[in-house]
């Protein structure tokens, strides 16, 4: 069994939410299924914004073992008067502060006994309250991890470091002067291409550009398009590659307005999870599996575009252009031969732009309409806090969202020269339906999506709460300063490296002894 203990400040609304969150983490490391994750985060949360609110100060109690979560929370503070009508839904007590902030819809209570398998309640008045619930926990169903594209230039790398700080689900390391991707944590999000100044990191796509056959079809992203200045625009390009040998060329942003469509329409439906998530992006969609499997039922039963255009070109001669990692490794996964069907975007750019220097952006490049997203989420700093609070239960009140790694969406990739605002608003501007073809059409994903195992520490429960006690125990002993010169991005990531053997406690140069 592991236990844990976080204190709680009443009145602290800033750091309300954070014993809950580590909570939640614990669970994940261990290999909770995301059902009940799901509810421990609810029930635990609620419980612990009740001590904010209403409290001097309280505590959480954890204990977790292979089969359930107990978790007591106890405060000090004016206590229940009367406990069945605290139970009623919709009554509270709340102050005008916690009111003002969007707490105290008196639902904290009925949430909790509705999202526990055992629960109690007991209350003195003047002196505090003590609250009890337990969550069972499910098998836990796991699929292994898929391998990553992002390419290691050893020999171009300084060692700076910033790879570490900026890999959002600590994939990096850095071994006997080397990057090291974890695959089991990659998620192939760019964000560590896009700290690398070096260019130590970058796509790992064929270098060289296999002639096309007769009637081959090339798929590019939008974003593409806008690579070249603001002097040639999309119809200049699509004449360039025509001569290249291409016979025909198609947008990404075509699967892109299908997937919106079907999205929207798929979001009528009232039995769905809200908010709808759109799987536009593969990265995201591997983040929601690694990190957040408690919202794959919130994920549109769809194909990302990227895998849309492959499956409804597979017949046909057919090239792609990835503009990131985790579209190359989702055309990859679905069968795409990389040396003849995956073109590398920095050769096709260097073959593109001397055919179109000096050109000018036709007119006839005008927005068709093109559908705009409801609500649009870039930057995978921003998507893991949007993520926060839909599994929080804090956004039931967006209906779809599309979520995208890079800022500007594809636009924001870090193999571009373009600024991503910059381009985005000229491609809206002057090229926004180029290519447009009603046959693009959103596939339904066959396969559920299922968990990635990455997080758990192991696939024996038992055995993980085993590690995690010893992660916690040596962590304790860290100096906390995540300063990576361990070659690890956190002082807790050391200590779960030496748990799993991938490390020694030696490697911490300010380790006291």
């Amino acid at each position: 069994m592991n236990t844990a203990t976080y204190a709680i400040d009443g009145g602290n609304y800033e750091q309300g939410g954070l014993a809950s969150k580590q909570l939640k983490e614990m669970l994940k490391k261990i290999g909770v299924d995301a059902a009940a994750v799901r509810k421990t985060m609810i029930a635990a949360y609620e419980a612990e914004m009740n001590v904010v609110i209403h409290a001097r100060k309280g505590v959480m109690k954890v204990a977790v073992d292979p089969s359930h979560v107990d978790v007591a929370v106890i405060d000090e503070g004016p206590g229940i008067p009367d406990i069945d009508r605290a139970m009623t839904e919709g009554f509270s007590t709340a102050p005008p502060v916690a009111r003002e902030l969007g707490f105290g819809a008196g639902m904290g209570l009925p949430n909790i006994k509705r999202n526990s398998d055992r629960f109690s309640l007991q209350s003195t008045v003047n002196q505090g309250t003590h609250l009890r619930f337990a969550i069972y926990f499910a098998p836990q169903r796991t699929e292994a991890s898929v391998p990553n594209a992002v390419h290691i230039l050893n020999e171009k790398c300084r060692q700076c470091l910033m790879c570490l700080h900026a890999c959002p689900t600590q994939a990096m390391r850095m071994r006997d002067a080397q990057p090291r991707i974890l695959d089991h944590l990659c998620i192939d999000c760019t964000s560590c291409i896009a700290v690398c100044e070096a260019g130590a990191l970058a796509l790992n796509c064929p270098p060289a550009i296999a002639s096309p056959e007769v009637a081959t079809v090339l798929v590019v992203p939008a974003s593409f398009f806008e690579q070249f200045g603001a002097g040639p625009g999309p119809s200049e390009i699509v004449a360039a590659l025509h001569g290249m040998g291409f016979a025909s060329v198609r947008s990404s942003a075509e699967w892109e307005c299908a997937l919106r469509n079907a999205v929207d329409e798929y979001a009528q439906c009232g039995a769905v999870a809200r908010p709808v998530l759109s799987p536009v992006c593969p990265a995201i969609v591997n983040l929601i599996q690694l990190k957040f499997p408690s919202l794959i039922a919130h994920v549109a039963p769809f194909l990302t575009p990227i895998e849309a255009a492959r499956e409804e070109l597979r017949a046909m001669s057919a090239a792609f252009v990835p503009a990131c990692p985790s579209q190359q490794t989702a055309l990859r996964a679905i069968g795409t031969d990389p040396q003849r069907e995956i073109v590398d975007p920095h050769a096709l750019r260097s073959l593109v732009a001397p055919r179109v220097a000096g050109t000018k952006r036709a007119l006839a490049d005008a927005p068709q309409g093109a559908s705009a997203p409801a609500f649009e989420v870039s930057g995978v700093r921003h998507v893991l806090k949007v993520l926060d609070a839909i599994e929080n239960g804090e956004m039931d009140d967006c209906d779809v969202i599309e979520l995208f790694a890079c800022d500007q969406g594809c636009f924001g990739s870090p193999i571009w020269k373009e600024a991503p605002f910059v381009a985005r608003r000229r491609f809206e501007r002057t090229g926004g339906g180029v290519g447009a073809n009603d046959a693009a059409m959103a596939l339904p994903r066959e396969k559920t999506l299922q968990p990635r195992p990455g997080l758990r520490l192991d696939r024996d429960m038992a055995r993980a709460i085993e590690k995690l006690a010893q992660i916690d125990e040596l962590a304790r002993t860290l100096p906390g300063r995540n300063c990576c010169v361990c070659g690890a991005p956190t002082c807790a990531a050391l200590a779960e490296d030496v748990v799993a053997g991938r490390a020694t406690v030696d490697a911490c140069a300010y380790r006291q002894a």
